[in-house]
């Protein structure tokens, strides 16, 4: 591919990324600073870097290394944010299934073969197998669950079999994921610059769920709902930062090969100087002024898309013939990641994989059974309540593991006949049927 052709591909991702990041900037500040009080810390600093950052964009001054810096601390901080979400997840689960003990109203008893019923007609309504596959486990991460370690762990086993005979690279992703799910790879410092998360969280872990008076519930249910309106909005505010600061990057990658409209880019960089100076508290903006500007962003970033979509997921070597030798090579490499719907994509090279050798069934075992024993090490600490909400989440997330629909149906079926406990079962019943109605499947 000629030099020209690499341009016009650099070309593209640039006015596509400059023209979302003038759209996306306004309405980032006006969301951040409509619900500044329930920032935390941490995102407050970032906002100010990143605000310090635009404004040496708009200065004409050096930006990308400083820009670099704080997209690897918000991916620490988005990181830090999923494992409070994963945490209080847990809890929730465990909250639901006590709730109607403390209820005045007795529980709705649970026919259970009609549930199981109601569940595998659902399932057979969806033609897509995929979608299928999703359902199931959405279901599985709602049943009551009574299994002892050794038959959780046998499950474990027999669902992660199908890796045998595949690289050892597959199969070790899968068990980190495993590992995040399960609480087990939590990110170091988690409490620091979130103390309310934290304070919240402490009473979950420390609680005695067999014990719980009414009060006790009560407030550990307050707690869990103002968890997680502040984990909605934390998560919001940093993917909202997170792209802002891609398309920035993109644009710091890819503007110096550009040609573009003096009138278009004097469009960009007024509104962005204009929300800046707002957001700074220099300038005051009337909405007349900002209403003719934003009328003449009208369909630029649409067009831009269907300019950048004729590269989008393509393969610089293979579908482009850009070779690494390329002086654009590395810019282009992190524009297609920067601007790719997986936000938080590392922008470090990956490695040629070396020859992977085909895991036996041995290896498997071996990689199975080292996530049973911390697992199995992890749990003996934890109440029983939390360690079935555990093995819930993990079953929703574990690789297909039946192979027709009968065996799905004794699984569900044996789940609820194990449950002797009414309101549990009754709880866990009303989520699955909540699941299914979601999906108008029940009418």
């Amino acid at each position: 591919m000629a030099h020209q052709d690499e341009k016009r591909m650099m070309a593209a991702a640039c006015r596509y990324a400059y023209s979302r990041f003038v759209l996306n900037y306004d309405l980032f500040y006006e969301t951040a600073f409509s619900e500044g009080e329930k920032a935390s810390e941490k995102l407050m600093r970032f906002r100010e870097k990143f605000q310090g950052i635009c404004g040496r964009f708009l200065g004409r001054e050096p930006f990308l290394e400083e820009l670099s810096r704080l997209r690897e601390g918000l991916l620490q901080e988005m990181e830090i944010l999923t494992a409070y979400v994963d945490y209080f997840e847990v809890f929730e689960y465990v909250i639901n299934r006590l709730e109607k003990r403390f209820s005045d109203e007795k529980p709705v008893s649970v026919n259970e073969e009609e549930l199981v019923d109601e569940i595998m007609g659902y399932l057979v309504t969806g033609q897509d197998t995929a979608w299928q596959s999703e359902q199931i486990r959405a279901i599985l991460g709602q049943l009551p669950i009574r299994f002892t370690k050794a038959k959780f762990f046998s499950i474990l086993s027999h669902a992660l079999s199908i890796y045998e005979g595949t690289g050892r690279e597959s199969l070790r992703q899968v068990v980190d994921m495993l590992r995040r799910e399960a609480l087990l790879s939590i990110p170091e410092d988690m409490a620091e610059g979130h103390k309310t998360l934290q304070d919240l969280l402490i009473p979950f872990q420390k609680a005695d769920f067999k014990t719980l008076s009414r009060e006790e519930f009560q407030n550990l249910q307050n707690g869990l709902s103002l968890a997680q309106e502040i984990l909605y909005s934390e998560t919001s505010d940093g993917m909202m930062m997170v792209d802002l600061v891609n398309d920035l990057y993109v644009i710091g990658l890819t503007r110096g090969e550009t040609l573009m409209d003096s009138q278009e880019e004097g469009l960009y960089r007024t509104i962005l100087t204009k929300v800046h100076c707002s957001v700074m508290g220099e300038e005051e903006v009337s909405e007349e002024e900002m209403g003719q500007l934003w009328k003449q962003m009208e369909g630029r970033q649409e067009r831009y898309y269907q300019q950048w979509s004729r590269y989008e997921m393509k393969d610089l070597e293979l579908d482009l013939n850009i070779q690494k030798d390329s002086p654009y090579y590395d810019s282009l490499r992190k524009a297609e990641l920067l601007l790719s719907t997986s936000s938080f994509m590392s922008l470090e090279e990956e490695q040629e994989p070396a020859e992977e050798i085909l895991l036996s069934r041995k290896a498997v075992e071996e990689m199975c059974d080292q996530l049973s024993g911390d697992l199995e090490k992890a749990w003996k600490t934890m109440p029983k309540q939390v360690v079935h909400a555990l093995m819930a989440r993990l079953l929703s997330r574990l690789p297909m593991f039946f192979t027709h629909s009968d065996e799905l149906r004794e699984f569900i079926g044996g789940c609820l006949s194990s449950c002797t406990d009414v309101a549990e079962l009754a709880s866990s019943a009303e989520l699955i049927r909540e699941i299914m109605e979601s999906d108008n499947a029940l009418v």
